[in-house]
C-alpha cells in the first residue's frame, strides 16, 4: 500500500501496531521516555502530515522509523549543545570566582587602604609623646626587645610594656574601622 492510498483508520493501525516499538527504539537512544514519546509521535504525524509527497513505494513503518532515528539524532545532538553551553557557562562561573579568589588573595585590598592607615598612624604617632614614639618605634621597627629598649631610652622594660600596650590600644581604637583590612593585608603578606 502507499501513502496516497492509505486512510486514515489504516494510519490508525499502523500507529497502534508500530508506536510501542517505535517509543522502545527512541528510549533506548534518548534514555527519556517523554522525549522518546515525543520523537514517535513527530514522527507520525510528520509521515501523515507529508503523505501525498512521498514516493509511491515509500514502506511507511521504515519512513517512520528513520525519522525516528533522525529526530533521536537531533534530540541528542541538541542535549550535546545544551550540556557544552552549560559546562562553558559553569567553566565561565569558575573562572571569574577564581579570578576574585586571586583578586583578594592579592595585597590589592591593603593597597588600597595602605595610604589611609598610613595617614592615621602618622597623626597617631604625632600626637603621642616623644618617649611613648620612641619606644614604640624601637619595638615595632627596629625588632628591640623590652630589655634592649629600656636600656637604650634609661626606662625599665615594665615601662618600655605599659607604653607598647598604651599606644597599640589607641593604634586598636583609631584603626577599628580598618582592621579586617589590616587583617588580611597582614595574613596576605
Amino acid at each position: 500500500m502507499t501513502e496516497k492510498e492509505m486512510t486514515a483508520k489504516e494510519f490508525g493501525l499502523l500507529f497502534m501496531r508500530y508506536r510501542d516499538k517505535f517509543i522502545s527504539i527512541a528510549r533506548s537512544y534518548v534514555r527519556d521516555e517523554v522525549a522518546a514519546e515525543d520523537i514517535v509521535a513527530e514522527s507520525f504525524t510528520n509521515f501523515w502530515d507529508n503523505r501525498d509527497k512521498l514516493a509511491p513505494d515509500t514502506i511507511p513503518e521504515a519512513y517512520i522509523l528513520q525519522s525516528v532515528k533522525n529526530r533521536c539524532l537531533n534530540h541528542l545532538r541538541d542535549k550535546a549543545n545544551r550540556m557544552r553551553i552549560r559546562q562553558q557557562i559553569h567553566d565561565d562561573a569558575y573562572k571569574a570566582i577564581m579570578a576574585e579568589i586571586g583578586v583578594l588573595g592579592k595585597d590589592e585590598i591593603g593597597l588600597i587602604f595602605r595610604s589611609d592607615i598610613e595617614t592615621i598612624f602618622k597623626k597617631l604617632l604625632a600626637s603621642v609623646p616623644q618617649s611613648t614614639r620612641d619606644i614604640f618605634v624601637a619595638s615595632r621597627f627596629e625588632n628591640l626587645t623590652y630589655n634592649e629598649i629600656a636600656e637604650k631610652y634609661g626606662v625599665t622594660p615594665r615601662k618600655v610594656k605599659r607604653e607598647i600596650q598604651h599606644m597599640l590600644e589607641i593604634l586598636r581604637t583609631s584603626l577599628k574601622d580598618y582592621l579586617p583590612a589590616i587583617l588580611l593585608f597582614l595574613l596576605l603578606s
